[in-house]
């Protein structure tokens, strides 16, 4: 999982991929979460992702919507990319997209 830690200001720090596991949340914590989906494929020995800036832009557009913060649009290509890297043994062909590399980026606002 990759994990981005955001400050009270709302401002994204860093982020890193981290070993899956639990989040300890406190039982009064109110968690809203933004998602979206992204597509990777293989064309060429390159690996590349549909409309990653257009789908950050998205993520944004919803956060502001919910009144919680999210990542640059930065952040978010970084923090995709990083996620693609180290799946990319999943990523298949482009002659083959039935079979494309789904990705779900969720960030969750604690």
């Amino acid at each position: 999982m990759y994990m981005m830690k955001c400050t009270q200001g709302g401002n994204f720090c860093k982020g890193e991929l981290q070993r899956f596991e639990n989040i300890e949340l406190n039982p009064s914590a109110g968690v809203l979460k933004l998602w979206t989906g992204l597509k990777a494929y293989r064309k060429e020995g390159n690996t590349l992702l549909f409309h990653l800036e257009e789908k950050a832009l998205r993520m944004r557009l919803r956060a502001k919507r919910m009144c919680t913060p999210s990542p640059t649009v930065e952040q978010f290509v970084e923090a995709a990319k990083e996620i693609v890297l180290a799946n990319k043994s999943w990523v298949t062909n482009s002659h083959d997209l039935k079979h494309e590399f789904d990705l779900l980026l969720a960030f969750h606002a604690l």
